[in-house]
């Protein structure tokens, strides 16, 4: 099924040439499919069009884009804003905590993992030089990381940190919902990063527990639709006033008092200012495309389980590669959207592979494989014969 659908696939993504080269970077850029510049050139002719009254068009567009977000998440009234990285969107979450807006005589108290993505990692670091308390639970073992983020959350935690899928190690992280939910029981804000599952990973809001969690995610990896397009989910029910906040946050409170910061309900409150729609453009087209080609999470999942397990099949039964790399020992049904080696050359692994036209990438001592969608069974067949040729010279 893989190898049919891929070479079927191809053809769209004519622009990216995903059949000249072999793109294994899809946990961290996928190839766009060609309507993707429908949307970019769809944006223009609006903004030439309609000048100033193109707002109206671009919003539709950012609802398109809410919808499918919310569609991922199994909760199709979900409260979304949108922004152009997660990190900005944490720092509006960041500046509605209470230690934040009433300071106290303690230090500020965060929970998070040695296994964030850099937006998140960076930001908390940056807080510890600042003295704030940034509690680091190890992600290993993981069979016992909810018990131990659990209990590293008191009286005087002001936020916890986490995410669903770990991006050096592409473990699933099964039990977040647990920590979301002891999070909850002492109102404590939990955030969780689901960059590297959403559109590879099924989710669901309800099973995975996370009803009252704030979800982060965007659209650069999994979902194909480029920079720009990310976006936070809000718990119900949740009212909140951020101290980093934009101008579209009063859309709803129009009727206020002059001088007054007010702020809408919901996911309003933490909504931006003036931005470029044409990556909301782009990511609409992106999305319709995927509803026409019926490239459904679970569709996907299969796929990338296939592709997963052929790279994986393809390391440990040549000895020459089962001798190079250390792979993690959770099991296929809990890894994510790429394949993670462990080497002490992870980053020459890169660069070889580049020269033979391979894409990859690298996190510290782990070298990481990210099939997608496009990517033909044969061409996974031919990287990992590269990879065995190229062998030798790096270990």
């Amino acid at each position: 099924m893989t190898t049919e659908l891929a070479l079927e696939l191809q053809p769209h993504y004519s622009d990216f040439k995903v059949d000249k080269r072999i793109l294994l970077s899809g946990h961290s850029h996928q190839a766009w499919p060609n309507v993707a510049k429908d949307g970019l050139l769809e944006c223009y002719q609006d903004a030439a069009l309609h000048v100033d009254d193109k707002w109206s068009n671009a919003f539709a567009k950012a609802q398109r884009v809410k919808d499918f977000y919310s569609s991922l998440l199994g909760e199709p009234d979900a409260e979304i804003t949108l922004g152009a990285s997660t990190h900005e969107l944490l720092l509006r979450f960041l500046s509605d905590l209470n230690c934040f807006k009433q300071p106290t005589s303690r230090a500020v108290k965060i929970v998070t993992t040695d296994g964030e993505f850099h937006s998140m990692r960076r930001q908390l670091n940056r807080f510890k030089q600042l003295n704030m308390h940034i509690e680091i639970v190890p992600v290993v073992p993981s069979e016992t990381l909810a018990q131990r983020l659990i209990d590293k959350i008191d009286a005087q935690t002001d936020a916890v940190m986490i995410s669903a899928v770990f991006y050096g190690t592409s473990e699933i992280f099964r039990d977040v919902g647990a920590v979301a939910q002891h999070a909850h029981s002492h109102n404590v804000p939990c955030l969780v990063d689901t960059y590297h599952a959403l559109n590879v990973v099924p989710f669901d809001i309800k099973s995975w527990q996370l009803e009252h969690a704030f979800i982060v995610s965007g659209g650069y990896k999994y979902c194909q639709a480029g920079e720009g397009n990310c976006m936070m989910r809000v718990p119900k029910g949740y009212n909140g006033s951020p101290i980093i906040t934009g101008w579209y946050a009063e859309f709803s409170a129009l009727n206020q008092a002059p001088g007054q910061v007010g702020y809408g309900p919901g996911a309003s409150a933490f909504d931006g200012a003036t931005y470029d729609p044409s990556s909301h453009y782009r990511a609409a087209a992106v999305f319709d495309f995927f509803a026409e080609q019926q490239l459904t999470p679970t569709k996907l999942r299969a796929i990338n389980q296939q592709q997963i397990a052929q790279l994986k099949n393809g390391i440990t039964t040549v000895p020459k590669l089962a001798d190079a790399f250390t792979l993690a020992a959770h099991p296929l049904e809990n890894n994510g959207g790429f394949l993670a080696l462990t080497t002490a050359h992870a980053s020459q692994w890169v660069a070889k592979l580049h020269e033979h036209g391979i894409q990859t990438d690298s996190r510290g001592s782990q070298l990481r494989l990210g099939p997608a969608p496009y990517i033909s069974q044969a061409q996974i067949d031919q990287a990992l014969n590269i990879m065995e040729d190229i062998v030798g010279n790096l270990s």
